[in-house]
Formats: structure tokens, sequence, C-alpha cells
């Protein structure tokens, strides 16, 4: 199976190899090179050629990227909120409560086995590869890629801070400073799911703006530049307002029996268009009812 990419060779791509484009505009490995070598997977104008073939304007380029076969989830007819999907991409507004992936404790109702039936039952073939993850209680935006190619691209926009997310919480109490920036490592825990702040852990660097607040809680919105688990949640425990219902950082709310954390803006520049694409989820029904109940009013 493969999942075949057509580009049109402007003039200020002519005379460099073909090797220099994979390299300098696909952003791909040595060794994701060496794989299309082995596979044959590069065709100009519908013929044949290897890496050192220098392009030239006008040119079509084909480039058949090997792909591994679909995990084969059980598909399960679960309503899904699509914000956006093409031929490589999909985003979701997932619901608190899902869980993105099947694992040895939720092995159905997940997004995956959702997003298996949506596939099959219009004869699509994709892959699943999620390109960032949402805590099983977080609601909001997430991006799935349907193949190797793309999920790379994105890994990379990754890396580099290209790929935007802006999250709204509801933390306890108000936050000494408007806005700031949480620099701590964080480190995960034998035996628990629970993380801490701690010098031996990896890099984590949030910030956040307060919205509106009060002694009794506040509405943050949060941006955050790297990935760790539970790492919005962890930070504003660490700085004494964690988020409201967060009771594994030691927030108990009965009534609200969740993190309050929503994923509202995504943002990323798509791997194939070159266009960046701008996405905003309006906020579920319990964290609005939240907001009100604690007159957090924008």
């Amino acid at each position: 199976m493969s999942n075949i990419h057509t580009f049109d060779i402007p003039e200020e791509w002519s005379g460099i190899t073909l090797h220099t484009f994979l390299r300098q505009h696909l952003n791909l490995s040595r060794t994701g090179i060496r794989s299309l070598k082995r596979h044959h997977a590069l065709r100009v104008n519908g013929h044949a050629v290897t890496v050192r073939y220098p392009l030239q304007a006008g040119d079509v380029l084909e480039i058949a990227f090997p792909e591994t076969p679909p995990q084969r989830f059980v598909g399960e007819n679960i309503p899904l909120d699509i914000v956006y999907e093409d031929g490589d991409l999909i985003v979701i507004n997932k619901p608190a409560g899902m869980v993105v992936h099947p694992t040895p404790k939720h092995r159905s109702g997940t997004l995956a086995n959702a997003l298996r039936y949506h596939w099959d039952s219009r004869g699509e073939t994709a892959g699943f590869h999620p390109v960032h993850r949402l805590d099983r209680s977080t609601s909001g935006l997430i991006l799935i890629t349907k193949n190797a190619w793309a999920h790379q691209q994105l890994d990379l926009q990754i890396a580099s801070n290209r790929i935007h997310r802006l999250y709204l919480v509801v933390c306890e109490g108000k936050p000494f400073k408007p806005s700031g920036r949480i620099d701590a490592p964080i480190l995960s825990l034998p035996e628990t799911p629970k993380r801490q702040i701690a010098a031996s852990g990896r890099p984590s660097v949030t910030r956040y703006r307060t919205l509106i607040g009060s002694s009794e809680a506040s509405l943050l919105a949060v941006k955050i530049f790297t990935g760790r688990t539970h790492q919005i949640r962890v930070h504003l425990s660490h700085t004494g307002h964690p988020l409201w219902g967060d009771t594994l950082y030691d927030s108990v709310h009965p009534e609200f029996p969740r993190p309050a954390l929503h994923a509202a803006l995504l943002s990323f520049i798509h791997p194939k268009s070159g266009k960046r694409l701008r996405f905003r989820a309006g906020l579920p029904e319990d964290f609005s009812f939240l907001m009100k109940n604690l007159a957090l009013k924008i």
C-alpha cells in the first residue's frame, strides 16, 4: 500500500537534485529517503528516477510514500464532531470522557474506534496517527493524520513550535500575576499516573493569561510550548491554582468531576498545501455551565 503525493516543480526549484528536494523542501530524513529508494517510489513525468535526477521547471514529481497497513481497531458507530477533514488529516472536537487510542483498560469507545467506523463506512483506507494527545478528561481539538508522511511533517512542526494550541482553563483562585510563564521540568512517577515538578524531569514550558478571575476561580487562556503529559495540570497545580475538578492534583469539586480543561484553538501548516489552517472549538456544555455558576463571564 502507498500514499501517492504529486508535486509540480516551479522555476525556483529548477536545477536542484531530487535528493536535495527531499531533504530541504520535504524535510525527509536519510532513513526516509532510503525507504523511498528501496520501494522504487520516485517518478518524474511518469518515469522512474533516482535521487540524483536534476529537477526542471514544469516537471511533475510523484512520490509513493510507503504506508504501513492501517491499524485494525474495531470500528464502532460513535458520533463524531468533525471540524475538518481531507485526504491527509482530520481535526476532531473530542468530547470529555473519550480516550484517544485503545489501551488494555479501554479497548473500545475510543476515538480510534469511532474513526475506523467513519472511514470504513466510506470505503476509505486510512491510518490513525495522532499528532498530539488529549487526556481522556480533556475536551476540544485534536489533530490526526491518515498517513505516515503527513504525520512526520506535522511532527516537525510540533518540534519547531509551528503548531499553535490554545487551551481554556478554569483554575482555583486567581494567579498573582495576570499573565506569566511557567518553566518547570516535569517528572513521571512510577506506578501512578501523577506527575510532579522535579529538577530531573523533562523541560516543560507553559504560558498563561488571566481572562477573568476572582478569589474563588479564574478563567485562563493557556499555551503550551512542550507536550508533556498533564503539563497544564501539573504546572498550574504547582503555582497553587489547580484546575477546577482535578482530583488527581488535589482539587475536589463533586459538581464538576473532571479537570476544567478545553482545547479551544488549533493552528498548523497543512503539509501538502503549505497554507496555515486555523480551527476553533466552542465550549462544551459542562464547561459553560461551570463558568456560569462561578460567574466567569467574558
